[in-house]
């Protein structure tokens, strides 16, 4: 049997693997074609609410607060504005707003797609979280933490999240208000909510930082949300516009449907692939694809990863180059508040637990001093695939949720 499994803009691995082998396969929905078109609809009869139209009075100034790592972000501002312009809302009235991206990530122009004559009316902010003026106080939650968010929220009229419904190590479950915060707070409120995770926890469980990114929405009295559920190849497998609570209601019953992957038992090899969407891979995906493959992976088993990564290493991943195990890394990882932190923690924690094979952009020596051993071919992993152990192949794996569920 020939499975293939993508992997970064272009990568493909095929490999015949033996029908008798215990293997599982898991891809993931294919992105589709059609999200303009699907958002226009979701637009005109939203879920539990409204149409956008008839919600926004022409003179509103609107925010589209975007989620970090939205697919099809320049197709879902555009089918947004689409029926903006229609309603007779000036393009200077709308904002795209987004948080500031990861170290080295430069975020392409979310306006590409409008019409010429407006692609530059249409206001697009990168947040600055580290500027005083750029925030504005809004209220103080049961727990005593005073909010600060991008003042420009606070003063909008209208306020639509933007963003992917999508499976998160401190939320559980991002999607509609993570937009928000802490993205779009000030510089030491997303300091303090960096973390490794709650790798005990099940992503339907209550998390805290949840729980206050809610109540932070309810506070600022935002009602709609545009969102995706990620498809493999980097972009949506669907999208829903209309009430926050019934989107997220309905994204995630998708997102469970589409990503969580159960196992019967651990096994002895995984392989993943990882997509490159829009503004490359990053450390964050890989970490995310590894903790991914550690829930499903024997102990001294074998995790084969796949990308086309090129980025240096962070603060954090550095402290991991300098270490001469993984273990010994993990407790003084954590001491760092890096935006690195959790890669770093998810890296360490695979490559203490099962023996890494990395293949990626990077030289060797890298990936070596990672506690990871290096690829430098695809070849390389279809040796690695050559026995007839327990496998399983995980594409997009930076989207999925495994988990051990005995049959």
């Amino acid at each position: 049997m020939q499975v293939e499994l993508s992997y970064g803009t272009a990568g493909r691995l095929q490999v015949q693997v033996d029908p008798q082998r215990r293997f599982v396969v898991h891809r993931g929905p294919v992105s589709r074609s059609d999200v303009r078109a699907r958002l226009k609809r979701q637009l005109s009869a939203p879920l539990d609410f409204p149409p956008l139209e008839q919600a926004c009075l022409p003179d509103d100034r609107i925010v589209l607060a975007v989620d970090r790592e939205t697919p099809c972000l320049p197709e879902l501002v555009a089918g947004i504005w689409e029926v903006l312009s229609q309603r007779g809302v000036p393009a200077e009235n709308l904002l795209v707003l987004q948080p500031v991206p990861p170290t080295g990530t430069t975020l392409p122009d979310p306006r590409r797609l409008l019409p010429l004559a407006d692609r530059d009316r249409v206001h697009w902010q990168i947040h600055d979280p580290a500027d005083p003026k750029a925030q504005a106080y809004l209220a103080t939650t049961a727990r005593g933490e005073r909010i600060y968010l991008a003042r420009e929220l606070i003063d909008a009229d209208v306020t639509i999240a933007v963003g992917a419904i999508a499976f998160d190590p401190l939320l559980g479950c991002r999607g509609t208000h993570s937009a928000f915060f802490p993205g779009l707070s000030n510089a030491e409120t997303i300091v303090a909510a960096r973390g490794e995770g709650h790798r005990e926890l099940d992503p339907d469980d209550i998390r805290p930082q949840r729980q206050t990114v809610d109540e932070v929405a309810w506070l600022l009295g935002t009602l709609f949300a545009v969102q995706v559920v990620p498809g493999a190849g980097g972009g949506a497998a669907d999208v829903f516009a209309g009430a926050s609570e019934s989107v997220f209601r309905r994204g995630r019953q998708l997102l469970n449907e589409y990503w969580r992957v159960p196992v019967p038992e651990r096994v002895d090899l995984v392989v993943v692939g990882i997509d490159a969407p829009e503004g490359g891979t990053t450390w964050d995906h890989v970490g995310t694809a590894l903790a991914s493959a550690q829930r499903i992976v024997a102990r001294g088993g074998r995790l084969v990863v796949l990308s086309d990564l090129n980025r240096e290493p962070g603060p954090a991943l550095d402290l991991l180059r300098r270490h001469h195990s993984a273990r010994e890394a993990l407790s003084q990882i954590r001491k760092l508040g890096t935006e690195d932190i959790l890669a770093a923690m998810q890296i360490a924690s695979a490559a203490d637990w099962a023996r890494v094979f990395f293949l990626s952009q990077l030289p060797g020596d890298v990936i070596d001093e990672l506690s990871m051993a290096p690829l430098d071919h695809e070849r390389e992993a279809l040796k690695l695939l050559a026995g007839d152990e327990s496998c399983v192949l995980l594409g997009a794996a930076q989207h999925a949720w495994t988990e051990i569920r005995p049959e």
